[in-house]
This record gives C-alpha cells, sequence and structure tokens, in this order.
C-alpha cells in the first residue's frame, strides 16, 4: 500500500471513528436526558399518591383519631425498594414497616437522612405541596417526594422513597428505548467496520487499475520505441550492427520496459537469411530480429518472458523446424536488457 493509500484509508478511518464518537455521545446524552425525563414523571406521579395520602390524614384523622392516621400508616405500601417514612421533625412514627419503625424510634430525622441531597430534600418541604427530589441514602439514590401537614396541631412530614434503578428497571418504556439505543451504537460499530472495509477494498481495486495503466504504459512505449528504431512502421527487419543494437538495449534500460526476453539462435552461416525470410513473417512484426554475428540471431520479444517467448515459437513454428541451437532468457531485478544481452552473446 502506497503512501497516498494509506493517508486516504486513515483519514477515511479518522472521519467514520470521529462520526460514530459523535453519534454514541448523542445516543448517551440521550439517554441521560430521557432517563431524566422519566424520573421527573414517575416523581410527579408518587407526589399525587403522597398528596392523597397526606390529604386523608388530615381530612378524617381529627375525626377517626389517632387509630385511623395508625392503619392509614400500616396499610402503606413499603417494600425494600419503595417505602414511607412519618415523623414530626423529633422522632419516626413511621418508617418502612411496623417492625423497621421500631429500629427507628430513637433516630432523629437528621440522623437518618444523613446526606446532603437529603438533607436539602427536606429543606425544600413546605406546608400542603408536594416536593420531590433525586436524593441518595447509603450509597442507593432513590426518587423521593414530600410534604409537610398538620394533625392536632402538629406538623408531620410524610415522604415516600423509591429506589431510582428499580424505577428505571420496570418502565418497559424506557427499556425499550435503551434497546433501541444499543442497537444504535452496533450499527455504529457495523458502519465503521464496513467503511473500512470497503474503503481498504476501494484502494486495493485502485491499485489494480493503476498497475494494469502503467503495463499499458510501458507496452505502449516499448511499441513506440521500436517503430522508431526498427526501419519502416510494423514492419520486421534485421538490426545489425553493435553500435545500432547498444543504443536499442540501453533506450530499453533506461525506460525499464520489462519484463523482455531474449531468445539466441545459431545456424550455419548460408541458412541464416533463409531461416529469417520464412520465420519473421510467422513471428509476426513485433519480435526485433538482432544479428550479432555471421551465424547467430538474437530475437528480442518485448513485455514477455523467456517462456512466453518460447511458447510463441513454438505455436508458429512447427517443431521440425526449430533450431537445436536455441537459448532463451528474460530480463531480471538483477540483469538488465543490456547485461543479458552480453551474457548470452558470450554464452
Amino acid at each position: 500500500m502506497n503512501k497516498q493509500s494509506k493517508k486516504a484509508l486513515i483519514m477515511m478511518t479518522v472521519a467514520v471513528m470521529l462520526m460514530a464518537t459523535v453519534l454514541t455521545a448523542f445516543a448517551v446524552w440521550q439517554i441521560h436526558n430521557y432517563e431524566q425525563g422519566v424520573a421527573e414523571l414517575y416523581a410527579q406521579e408518587q407526589d399525587g399518591y403522597v398528596e392523597i395520602v397526606a390529604r386523608q390524614i388530615e381530612l378524617y384523622g381529627d375525626i377517626a383519631g389517632d387509630a385511623f392516621v395508625e392503619d392509614t400508616i400500616e396499610m402503606l405500601d413499603s417494600t425494600s425498594q419503595r417505602y414511607w417514612t412519618l415523623d414530626n421533625s423529633e422522632y419516626f412514627l413511621f418508617v418502612k414497616s411496623i417492625s423497621e419503625t421500631n429500629v427507628y424510634k430513637t433516630f432523629s430525622t437528621d440522623t437518618f437522612y444523613n446526606t446532603q441531597s437529603a438533607q436539602s430534600f427536606l429543606s425544600t418541604l413546605v406546608q400542603g405541596k408536594v416536593k420531590h427530589a433525586i436524593i441518595s441514602l447509603e450509597g442507593t439514590k432513590y426518587v423521593a417526594s414530600g410534604i409537610i401537614f398538620e394533625y392536632n396541631g402538629t406538623e408531620y412530614r410524610l415522604c415516600l422513597l423509591t429506589d431510582y434503578e428499580i424505577m428505571l428497571t420496570n418502565n418497559a418504556y424506557l427499556s425499550s428505548k435503551l434497546y433501541l439505543l444499543i442497537v444504535l451504537i452496533l450499527l455504529i460499530a457495523l458502519l465503521i467496520i464496513a467503511v473500512i472495509y470497503f474503503t481498504m477494498k476501494l484502494i486495493e481495486a485502485r491499485k489494480k487499475v493503476d498497475s494494469i495503466k502503467a503495463v499499458n504504459t510501458e507496452l505502449n512505449n516499448y511499441i513506440d520505441y521500436l517503430d522508431n528504431v526498427v526501419m519502416g512502421r510494423n514492419q520486421a527487419s534485421i538490426i545489425t550492427g553493435e553500435g545500432k543494437i547498444m543504443r536499442l538495449l540501453h533506450r530499453i534500460d533506461e525506460r525499464r520496459i520489462y519484463p523482455c526476453a531474449f531468445v539466441r539462435i545459431k545456424l550455419e552461416t548460408g541458412a541464416m537469411m533463409s531461416f529469417y525470410e520464412k520465420k519473421s513473417k510467422l513471428l509476426g512484426d513485433d519480435v526485433v530480429w538482432l544479428r550479432y554475428c555471421k551465424d547467430g540471431f538474437m530475437l528480442l520479444f518485448g513485455v514477455r518472458t523467456a517462456e512466453q517467448a518460447m511458447k510463441i515459437i513454438e505455436s508458429k513454428i512447427p517443431e521440425a523446424e526449430i533450431p537445436e541451437d536455441i537459448l532463451a532468457y528474460n530480463t531480471d531485478d538483477d540483469l538488465n536488457a543490456t547485461g543479458l544481452y552480453e551474457a548470452l552473446v558470450n554464452a
């Protein structure tokens, strides 16, 4: 992978990661906002419940007496996640249940509500109007609703506390919303993977196209060059003379028109021209014939390997007419056209 491809991949990955981060942060923010909204709605509903109980005690307590108040308090729905407290600012009359009330009889409200959030909540309570807040007690968050009411000339505080996490867990709509947000985050993750994968595939395809273009360019350059060297466009001819041959080979090396194959053929001097006249037409105009000595030809196949060059010869010349003294090699990373030519001449 070249530097430009790596840079494109990195930029694409960073862009997708940033987008995914923004979307994830937005999802988390939405979850938080929605959670707060659900807690607020739940607290308002809870406020109404607290107000009903307080009004009932105020209205019927004076008529029915203390027994009615005690019966009302005992009937309140209390669990480990949702419970009531009733106090007169000095001591508790009811906490969670009758058994729990006996435990907290000697506790002051400040001792029970011993956190800053709880104390702040108590300080906001007023007579005749329910207030609510999110408080913490013993490491647990609660949705707290409370009111101050008067009974028999004494002010009481009635509070209802619901476990915050239980409230959210039991909310089916919020659970569905959370599941959808989780799915969204998973889809974002899949999007990141898909974008990176297809970006890499695109870069790979682009490299293949560039490679094909490069090969075509080299081939066109090679053909154009041969057209200028060989006398007569697309007409096969013999290049003779060391100077012409070396200029041709140097030009091939300069332009790195590789691979190219050399096929050395040795014949008796008298058979040389006859072989050329008959076989040059069979092999075609793209094969360059180099007369490097009086009894030898060097056939130059551009943009071909030695194996490909021999297959061309074997497919176009009858087997019985292929010279016995034939040798084929192609250029590689360690041997250029000039070096290969000289090696075959001296072999």
